[in-house]
């Protein structure tokens, strides 16, 4: 619809001639009534020279369009890929290694999963040790302490998610939270789980969305390291001790989200089976409607597997992913297990493809019986020449036969190149 402002036309009777500018319309029925579906005039109208840019100003500033806002198509299907990988247990020979004489520098861990990391959107990592500011804290085995600098090397991977509920997480008393959490408050990309520095903080449910997909996600300790929490900071770490919190935490992180992840420190050290407790733990958080569970501690793997819930549900299980880096020197102890899941939401249905990629930890010494920087590999990188200079002296034979007894999935035997 046009609008124009009264006087600015000057109307002729005149035939067309030599005018400027002629502007020939059909008067509409509300200003001349006599219109009607057979037009029975046409006005000539002569918009003189000195009316031209006003006639053209006054159109511009009164056309009245009508444009429905373009909406935006939800996609059918949208997708997100995950990657987890198991305890990041720094011992004082891991500190020591990183030191190059004048700072630590622990980018090496990562160095060669890189490729790994970079094909994921959500990045994972079990922080088994605190983080410290203060180099007289720095320890390892029974109480750790590690240098803000793992931190460091564990953004600069990319990592986007880091759990902290692990049974060394008050190794340094609450000051040692307090600094870690201090420590990643500097990167708010990243979501920090397990580990909590008020008692609002660990009342609530983390939910990060990626490509379109809201995830919940929470994080548990079985215990403390033989440690107590003092009463006024029980709210300090997300532990199992109490059943029906963990399921009011699952229903809610349900209630905000389209599927819920549980991260879970438990089950006994160098077993490569779940015990019963871990088995019992995991059906009350699958049936209080997790989705995915992921386990560590163990410091081995121990298998992928699925839990069938009583409203028919299927949640896959990785009992243990094992160590991602330790200098726990036993053969087992060097491969660990990297998950790899594929989510995939159609509508409100959520599906997981979920894998288990076997990696090896490099525990490698110097001539002069000092130590070289850690790092992991994928098994499927490894080879017999780096497994002759690894402390442990291994083969490829062995770890892929260790794995395949572990892991027991005929479909998805890993065989050597």
């Amino acid at each position: 619809m046009f609008f124009i402002k009264k006087g600015s036309l000057k109307i002729s009777k005149r035939l067309l001639g030599k005018t400027k500018f002629v502007l020939v319309f059909c008067l509409s029925s509300i200003l001349i009534t006599s219109c009607s579906n057979k037009t029975k005039m046409i006005e000539e109208i002569k918009i003189e020279d000195s009316y031209v840019d006003d006639v053209k100003e006054t159109v511009e500033q009164n056309i009245d369009i009508n444009i429905k806002p373009i909406r935006k198509v939800k996609p059918l299907i949208e997708e997100a890929s995950m990657l987890v990988v198991g305890d990041n247990l720094i011992s004082s020979t891991i500190i020591k290694a990183a030191y190059n004489g004048e700072t630590y520098n622990f980018d090496s861990l990562f160095e060669n999963i890189k490729e790994e990391l970079d094909n994921a959107d959500i990045k994972v990592i079990n922080q088994e040790t605190i983080l410290v500011d203060d180099p007289n804290d720095y320890s390892g085995y029974p109480r750790f302490g590690s240098p803000l600098q793992v931190g460091e090397a564990i953004k600069e991977a990319g990592f986007n998610v880091v759990l902290h509920a692990t049974n060394h997480a008050v190794d340094k008393g609450f000051s040692g939270i307090e600094q870690t959490l201090n420590f990643w408050d500097k990167y708010p990309e990243i979501t920090v789980l397990g580990i909590h520095e008020s008692e609002e903080d660990s009342n609530e449910i983390n939910v990060i969305e990626v490509n379109g997909i809201k995830i919940g996600m929470l994080n548990y300790t079985f215990g403390l390291n033989g440690l107590t929490i003092p009463s006024d900071k029980e709210f300090a770490v997300d532990t199992l001790y109490d059943t029906e919190k963990i399921k009011s935490d699952i229903e809610r992180s349900e209630y905000l989200s389209d599927l819920t992840i549980v991260f879970v420190h438990y089950g006994n050290e160098y077993v490569y089976n779940p015990s019963d407790y871990q088995i019992d733990i995991s059906n009350i958080m699958a049936e209080a409607g997790a989705d995915l569970i992921v386990g560590g501690h163990p410091h081995v793997v121990e298998p992928l597997d699925y839990i069938t819930t009583s409203d028919n549900r299927t949640v896959p299980v990785y009992y243990s992913l094992g160590n991602f880096v330790s200098t726990q020197a036993e053969d087992p102890r060097m491969l660990g297990g990297m998950a790899l899941i594929k989510i995939t939401k159609k509508y409100d249905k959520i599906s997981l493809d979920c894998n288990l990629l076997p990696i090896v930890t490099q525990y490698e010494a110097t001539a002069d019986k000092k130590y070289k920087p850690f790092t992991t590999y994928t098994l499927e990188d490894y080879n017999d020449s780096l497994g002759s200079k690894n402390v442990n002296g291994l083969s490829l034979d062995y770890l892929y036969d260790l794995w395949n007894s572990i892991v027991e999935e005929p479909d998805k035997v890993y065989k050597k190149n």
